[in-house]
């Protein structure tokens, strides 16, 4: 989505296409949530018709067997989410979704997706907003569909489109940043195609070993290559504090705005590392890895909320220490909007994956999407409170734990006091 010179109006409005409000009213006037499922396994389309997740009230879910009948059913009726598989009689999954989204550019679309057509994800990049393996029961996947709708329908509100698309200095971008994008959801990109993109930006080579270099990631401190920054901290890791450290320079802040940034952008790094240690509580270590990178952007919507409004958001940063109130809920009040949904919104229009999208979103209010198990929004929320609680941010009041929350997923509410 992002573009290479030309007008700055036009690159907005082309990054921003399919970003547009989503509007659930019925011509009577009533919410309703249209899904499309389009795919060739019957028994798979019955299963999803019948469950009771997808008839709650508001809810009208249709079924289509071929791209034909996709199409024929758009134009009955609009459709806000589409879920799409393989099998179909007239066309493969990805000329389906390349057609959903032709007729429909601002809805949600979904890939579920066999074993045997993994070989296709790398083809749905732009197409889609979540992808689904199966075997996925109608519930699992009604709650991948209502974690994105939640989440799409925060981050589309006027507001938040409005402060992104004034920060033009993020449509307009490098050769070098459009391919860093780019490898973020590529399945098939290499540790040395990152590396050759990661060297054209000194600023974030220079971040990037620093990082590398202190004792908490066990390193002797002579860590003096990319590539070896790669093998120690991972490959989502150091693209994630890349975009952040090109980010930052892309956003040309006023001069007396540098140190506020660069508290926010310490704080991230030191979030990252609390996901890490939450290792202690959680066993999946996947999702710890993936929760230390994604902490790396939670809090990139504050940089853009810096470059937006100036002196008037440093002022609420400072308004939230002396009230002792979360930053995001005196953004709301005053934006209408938060850091968290500003921060979803870029993501989004830069292409991120979706679990990325969502846990920045909702980052704050983690039960919104919460899932039963730990999950990157929970982790997140915990890993945030805990760098708060422990390193502190001096500019801005950080966040409250959700003690109910935790509770339930088996910390303590004193648990950001117990790492070893």
């Amino acid at each position: 989505m992002i573009t290479h010179g030309g007008e700055v109006e036009a690159a907005i409005q082309k990054s921003l296409w399919g970003m547009d409000e989503i509007n659930l009213m019925s011509t009577a006037g009533k919410k309703i949530v249209s899904v499309l499922v389009v795919d060739g396994d019957r028994p798979f389309l019955e299963a999803v018709r019948a469950d009771p997740s997808f008839n709650l009230p508001g809810w009208v879910v249709r079924v289509a067997t071929s791209r034909e009948e996709m199409v024929r059913a758009i134009g009955e009726a609009r459709a806000d989410i589409f879920v799409i598989g393989g099998g179909l009689s007239d066309c493969g999954p990805i000329e389906a979704l390349q057609k959903s989204k032709e007729l429909s550019p601002n809805s949600l679309r979904f890939f579920v997706y066999t074993e045997a057509e993994k070989d296709l994800l790398g083809k749905t990049v732009g197409l889609t907003h979540r992808r689904v393996e199966k075997p996925v029961t109608p519930a699992a996947l009604n709650l991948a569909v209502r974690q994105v709708l939640v989440t799409h329908l925060r981050i589309r509100k006027p507001e938040v489109a409005g402060i992104v698309r004034d920060t033009k200095e993020l449509h307009v971008n490098t050769q070098p940043m459009q391919e860093l994008l780019k490898t973020a959801d590529n399945p098939e990109c290499e540790l040395e195609d990152l590396a050759r993109i990661i060297r054209q930006h000194p600023t974030a080579v220079a971040t990037i070993l620093q990082v590398v270099n202190t004792a908490f990631y066990g390193t002797p401190g002579d860590v003096e290559t990319i590539e070896e920054a790669l093998q120690i901290l991972g490959m989502d890791f150091v693209r994630n504090l890349a975009i952040t450290e090109l980010a930052k320079k892309q956003l040309r802040l006023r001069p007396g705005l540098h140190e506020l940034a660069n508290s926010i952008l310490q704080h991230s790094i030191e979030t990252s590392q609390y996901g890490l240690r939450m290792r202690q509580y959680v066993k999946n270590l996947r999702l710890i890895q993936q929760i230390s990178s994604i902490a790396l952007l939670h809090d990139l919507g504050k940089l853009v909320l810096l470059a937006a409004k100036g002196n008037d958001y440093a002022d609420l940063m400072g308004q939230s220490v002396d009230s002792n109130t979360p930053c995001w809920k005196l953004e709301r009040e005053a934006y209408k909007c938060d850091h968290a949904a500003v921060g979803g919104f870029l993501f989004a229009m830069w292409g991120l994956p979706e679990v990325i999208v969502r846990a920045v979103t909702w980052h704050h209010q983690p039960e919104k999407v919460g899932e039963k198990d730990f999950c990157a929004t929970s982790l997140l929320h915990f890993a945030n409170y805990a760098a708060h609680s422990n390193q502190g941010v001096s500019c801005y009041c950080g966040d409250r734990l959700n003690e109910d929350l935790a509770v339930r997923l088996g910390l303590s509410p004193d648990f950001a006091y117990d790492f070893e």
